[in-house]
């Protein structure tokens, strides 16, 4: 499996140093609004493209993965939130992805002076 790394054409590419931890979670939230009519019968409304999220957990990484990864996210083409970028995963898959709350962005630092690291990503819809 190859690993998971953020690539941009007007930026230099990340390459996380070890795959994201288990379990892998991409939850799918329905652009729906769900509820039951006065007789009971449920009524469905769509609002367009469910949401595809995409968790990247990367535990133990050193201090100078972990500054790659800001410089990277923190580029004036990506700037956190506002710009899109590629996600390729460890089946080498390619999503146009946004960094998603990136309010509190926070990578702790743990045992051995390493670093977890804990993003969410959205993919984009076009």
């Amino acid at each position: 499996m190859a690993l998971p790394k953020f690539e941009h054409a007007s930026v230099t590419n990340f390459t996380f140093e070890k795959e994201r931890s288990l379990p892998l979670n991409e939850p799918i939230n329905p652009a729906q609004n769900i509820g039951l009519a006065g007789g009971g019968q449920v009524k469905v409304a769509n609002y367009g493209d469910a949401e595809q999220l995409r968790q990247v957990v990367v535990n133990n990484v050193s201090k100078s993965n972990r500054d790659a990864l800001l410089i990277f996210l923190q580029n004036s083409n990506i700037n956190y939130s506002q710009g899109t970028f590629t996600f390729r995963d460890e089946n080498n898959s390619t999503h146009t992805v946004r960094l998603w709350k990136a309010s509190g962005l926070d990578f702790p630092r743990v045992k051995g002076g390493l670093y977890n690291i804990k993003l969410t990503l959205r993919d984009e819809i076009t």
